[in-house]
């Protein structure tokens, strides 16, 4: 008997392969240790195993019959449709962040993509998330300052 290939299952497969191909690029990186005694392959090798391994337990899921449906789910009613508005302005604030980070820097892309993250989860305090944003991405702008990583700044030192 021939079983039919779900989405799930070739989403996991996707998340498999990509991590595939990201460990593949991973060779391509030197591999002299930093200073602490780590080398820069170290972190992407973290990600990377964590992406197959999803992956991987992804498929598992996925390929599992569907439970029975307990009397709480029953009640329940149909599932609702997918909220794609979200989706999008998730996927949107993402792109704008990468398209203007180089223009307008760290602190004011990263503060757009957090208040773009806030508005996609249907956050209803848009002030607050705006000013908790920038002092997030400020205090992040700056704490890799500390450490001697170089961010884009929209003015050199500051933001």
């Amino acid at each position: 008997m021939i079983r039919r290939v779900n989405g799930e299952q070739w989403l996991a497969v996707a998340v498999i392969v990509l991590g595939l191909i990201m460990a593949w690029q991973i060779t391509a990186i030197p591999a002299d240790a930093g200073y602490a005694g780590i080398g820069p392959r170290f972190f992407p090798t973290l990600i990377v195993t964590g992406l197959v391994m999803c992956g991987g337990i992804l498929l598992l899921q996925s390929s599992k019959p569907p439970a029975a449906p307990s009397t709480e789910e029953e009640n329940e009613g149909p599932r609702a449709d997918a909220d794609w508005s979200q989706f999008v302005l998730l996927s949107g604030s993402l792109l704008a962040h990468m398209a203007l980070i180089g223009l307008i820097g760290f602190t004011l892309a990263g503060t757009m993509l957090c208040f773009g993250v806030c508005r996609a989860l249907a956050s209803t305090r848009p002030w607050r998330d705006a000013l908790l944003s920038f002092l997030l991405v400020f205090g992040l702008f700056h704490l890799f300052a500390w450490l001697g990583l170089n961010l884009p700044a929209l003015i050199p030192g500051v933001l």
